[in-house]
C-alpha cells in the first residue's frame, strides 16, 4: 500500500538502453484493495521488436506537477496477471506527474530530443490510439450519441460504401455536392440535419470541438499515423471514421445559405428542413478541421505531404471568414518538430532534427528548418510566407517566475516564416499559373554564406518601386461599412492613375496601349480568376462592380441633395419665427427608401459571391498597388512596402518579391544586402518576359538576406 514515506521515482532506475532505438511502455496495475491510486510498471523496449501495445494521444494541460503515480519496480513486482495483490513498500516509487508523457523523462533534454524522432513509429505501430478529450461534460455523452446516429443513417443511405469502420470513406461533402438533386441524398439529409442542429443551437457540439486536443500541434500526427483512432470522452468511446463523416456534414450547412440548388431541394416539400437551418447561426457550427481530417485522408489514400505543405496547412488562412482553429503548442519549436513525423521528405531534410538543448534558441530551430526546406525543394517558394510583423518566438524559461527569457530576445531574420497562426496564404493560389523566371523558376541559385541567418540567392532586378498607392485592398471591407462602394472606386482610381503614369514613361513593357489599360482590372486580382484571367470572363463581372459603386455614389449624392435642402428649410422656417416663440420640431433625416436598400444589399452579397470579381480580388488581401520608377512596371506589393523598394526576381520561384536595400553609413546600398518585404505582382513579366536575362550568367544579381 502507498505511504507518505515512500520513495521517489527517477528515471536513472529504469534507463533507455539507447534514446534513438529504444522506448518505455507503461503496463496499468492491477489496483491494490482499498487504494484509489494509479500503479504502473515502466520497462523498455527496442523499438524495432515492441509488444502489442495501445497508444494515448491528449493535450498537455499545466507544467505544476499536481499529481503522481506509483511505479511498480518491474523486475521484483509481482505480475500484473495476479488479483487483489498488494505491493510490498521497497517496490514501489511515487513518480510526481504533469499532464505529459510518463514515457519520456521531460528532464532530460537530450532523451527528449531523441524520442520525439521515435514519435512516428510509436503511432504508426500501435494497435489503436486513443485521443483522450476529457471528462464527461457540456453534453459530450448526447454529442458521441448522436455522431453515432448520423454515421448509421450515413451507412444504411448507400452512398459511402458497404462496409463499416474499415476504411476511410469517400468524401460526403462531394457526393452531397454532387447529387443534391437526387431522392436518396435528399432522404439522408431529412434524417440528419435534425439530429445534429438542436445540438448545435445548444453549442453542445461546439464546446465538443472546442476541448484543448483539437488545438494542440502534437496531436495532427499522434491522430493521423494509425488505422484505428477512438475519440474518448468520459467513459465514452467513437471512432474517428464516424467523427468524419459527421464532421463533412458540417461543412454543407453553410451551403444552403450560399448555393441555391440546396435551397430548391427542399423549398418545395420540405422546407421545414430550411427552416431549421435557417434557425441555426453561423458562429454555432463547428471550426474546420482540415488540419486533422483533412491530412488524415490523405495520409490514408497514400498522398505524400512536405513538411513545407504541412507548415502551411497547420498555419495559414486561404480565405476570409475561415475560423480555423488555431494551433497550440508548449515550446514554439514544435510548430516544426510535431509535423516532422508526417511529413513525406522528412528523411531528406537531414539538418532537421528535434533539439531542446538550452543553448538553442527558437530562432535558430526556424532558420535551420527554412534553409533544410529551400535546398531540399531547389525552390524559395517558401519565402512567400515570411510575412510580417513576425511572433516573438522565444519560450519563456519555465523555471524563472519572473517570465524573464533564457535567450535574449533574438528577432527572425526578415526572410524565415515564423508559421504562426493566421499566416496569409500565397495569392498565387493555382499551381503552374505563372512562371515569371521562365525555366529558372524551377532551380534555386544559392550563394554560400558565413552566416545561416544569411540568405544568399541571385537572380534580378525589375525595377524600384517609385509610389505605392495609399490605400491598401481590404478584403473585409462589406455593405456594412460605411462608404464602401467610394472606398472601391478610390483604390481603383489609384490603379487608374498609376497607369497613366506608366504610359508617361514609354517603357517598352506592354506589346500595345490596349494591354496596359487592361492592368486596371488585372491587378486587383493578380491577373488570377478562374485560372488566368481574361477580358472576356472578368470584364462582364467588373463592369457590375463599378456600375453598382456608381449607382450608390449616385444615391448617396441624392441622399446629401435631400438633406441639404431640408436644412435649408427648417434654417428659413427658423428665421420666420413663431408666434408663441417655441421652435418647430426637426422632421426626421431622410434615408433611403426599403426597398432600394434591399436591393443594394442583394446586389452587394450577388458581388461578393464565389467567382465573382470582388470574391477574386480577397486574395490581394493588405497588398497596395505600385509604379516603378525606370520602365514604369505595374504590380501589387505588400501593405508596407515603400518607395525605393526594388522588385526582384530569385530563380527558383515563379513570381517576383519586393526587397529593401540595407542602407549603409553616406546613404548607399551595403553589400548587397536587403530586408525581405514579401512576395508581389509585377504586370508584364509573369510569363517568363525576362528568362533571356536571367540565362545571363553576367547579368545575374546577388541578393544577401537578412
Amino acid at each position: 500500500m502507498a505511504t507518505t514515506n515512500e520513495r521517489q521515482f527517477t528515471y536513472d532506475s529504469i534507463l533507455l538502453p539507447d534514446a534513438t532505438t529504444h522506448i518505455r511502455l507503461l503496463e496499468l496495475c492491477p489496483v491494490p484493495d482499498n487504494d484509489d491510486e494509479l500503479y504502473c510498471k515502466l520497462y523498455t523496449a527496442p523499438i524495432t521488436d515492441l509488444p502489442r501495445y495501445s497508444a494515448v494521444s491528449y493535450a498537455w494541460g499545466s507544467n505544476t506537477k499536481t499529481h503522481s503515480i506509483r511505479v511498480v519496480d518491474h523486475d521484483r513486482a509481482q505480475t500484473s496477471t495476479e488479483k487483489g495483490l498488494e505491493y510490498k513498500l521497497e517496490y514501489v516509487s511515487s513518480l510526481p506527474i504533469t499532464s505529459s508523457w510518463i514515457c519520456i523523462n521531460q528532464d532530460d533534454d537530450e532523451e527528449k530530443s531523441c524520442q520525439i524522432q521515435l514519435m512516428k513509429q510509436i503511432y504508426s505501430s500501435a494497435k489503436e490510439v486513443y485521443a483522450w478529450l476529457g471528462l464527461d461534460a457540456d453534453g459530450s455523452d448526447e454529442v458521441i450519441q448522436a455522431f453515432c446516429q448520423v454515421a448509421e443513417c450515413m451507412w444504411d443511405s448507400g452512398l459511402f460504401g458497404k462496409h463499416r469502420a474499415t476504411k476511410w470513406f469517400p468524401a460526403p461533402r462531394a457526393i452531397f455536392y454532387n447529387r443534391i438533386d437526387t431522392p436518396e441524398v435528399q432522404a439522408l439529409l431529412r434524417k440528419v440535419i435534425p439530429i445534429v442542429v438542436p445540438l448545435l443551437r445548444e453549442k453542445k457540439i461546439l464546446a465538443w470541438y472546442k476541448r484543448s486536443w483539437f488545438s494542440r500541434i502534437w496531436t495532427i500526427q499522434e491522430f493521423c499515423l494509425n488505422q484505428y483512432t477512438f475519440f474518448v470522452c468520459g467513459d465514452r468511446a467513437v471512432l474517428d471514421e464516424i467523427v468524419l463523416l459527421v464532421w463533412e456534414l458540417f461543412l454543407i450547412l453553410p451551403d444552403f445559405h450560399h448555393d441555391r440548388r440546396f435551397r430548391n431541394a427542399f423549398s418545395e416539400n420540405h422546407s421545414e428542413i430550411l427552416s431549421l437551418i435557417d434557425s441555426l447561426p453561423a458562429s454555432l457550427i463547428p471550426p474546420p478541421m482540415q488540419h486533422l481530417f483533412g491530412t488524415k485522408g490523405s495520409w490514408k489514400r497514400g498522398k505524400l505531404t512536405s513538411l513545407r505543405e504541412l507548415l502551411e496547412e497547420v498555419s495559414t488562412r486561404l480565405d476570409l471568414g475561415d475560423n480555423r482553429v488555431d494551433i497550440h503548442s508548449t515550446k514554439y519549436r514544435d510548430r516544426i518538430y510535431g509535423l516532422l513525423g508526417l511529413a513525406a521528405d522528412a528523411e531528406e531534410l537531414v539538418d532537421i532534427r528535434p533539439d531542446y538543448s538550452k543553448t538553442t534558441t527558437t530562432a535558430e530551430v526556424l532558420t535551420q528548418a527554412a534553409r533544410s526546406i529551400i535546398k531540399k525543394e531547389d525552390s524559395v517558394y517558401i519565402l512567400r510566407f515570411a510575412q510580417f510583423p513576425k511572433y516573438n518566438v522565444e519560450d519563456p524559461d519555465p523555471e524563472d517566475e519572473s517570465g524573464h527569457r533564457r535567450h535574449p530576445e533574438q528577432q527572425l531574420p526578415s526572410w524565415i516564416p515564423d508559421w504562426g497562426n493566421g499566416t496569409k496564404y500565397s495569392y498565387q493560389f493555382l499551381d503552374g499559373v505563372f512562371s515569371a523566371c521562365g525555366k529558372f523558376s524551377d532551380k534555386v541559385d544559392l550563394i554560400p554564406t558565413s552566416s545561416p541567418s544569411t540568405l544568399g540567392l541571385r537572380g534580378l532586378v525589375v525595377d524600384k518601386i517609385e509610389a505605392v498607392g495609399r490605400l491598401p485592398w481590404r478584403a473585409d471591407w462589406g455593405f456594412k461599412e460605411e462608404g464602401y462602394h467610394h472606398y472601391i472606386l478610390q483604390y481603383f482610381a489609384i490603379i487608374k492613375d498609376m497607369r497613366r503614369r506608366s504610359a508617361e514613361k514609354n517603357g517598352d513593357i506592354y506589346p500595345n496601349a490596349s494591354r496596359r489599360n487592361q492592368a486596371l482590372w488585372r491587378l486587383p486580382l493578380g491577373d488570377c480568376y478562374r485560372g488566368r484571367a481574361s477580358a472576356d470572363d472578368v470584364l462582364p463581372v467588373f463592369v457590375e462592380l463599378i456600375d453598382h459603386c456608381n449607382f450608390c455614389c449616385a444615391k448617396d449624392e441624392e441622399l446629401q441633395q435631400r438633406r441639404q435642402q431640408q436644412q435649408q428649410q427648417q434654417q428659413s422656417d427658423n428665421d420666420s419665427g413663431n408666434d408663441n416663440g417655441s421652435k418647430p420640431e426637426p422632421e426626421p433625416v431622410p434615408g433611403l427608401d426599403q426597398e432600394t436598400f434591399d436591393f443594394m444589399a442583394d446586389r452587394w452579397e450577388e458581388l461578393q459571391a464565389t467567382g465573382s470579381y470582388l470574391h477574386n480580388m480577397m486574395h490581394m488581401d493588405r497588398k497596395r498597388p505600385y509604379l516603378t520608377a525606370k520602365k514604369g512596371y505595374l504590380g501589387m506589393a505588400p501593405e508596407h512596402a515603400q518607395p525605393g523598394d526594388v522588385v526582384v526576381l530569385l530563380c527558383g520561384d515563379s513570381i517576383p518579391y519586393v526587397l529593401r536595400p540595407v542602407v549603409g553609413d553616406g546613404e548607399r546600398d551595403d553589400d548587397n544586402r536587403y530586408t525581405f518585404v514579401g512576395e508581389a505582382y509585377c504586370d508584364g513579366i509573369m510569363d517568363g518576359e525576362l528568362e533571356e536575362k536571367l540565362a545571363t550568367e553576367t547579368k545575374r544579381e546577388d541578393f544577401f538576406l537578412v
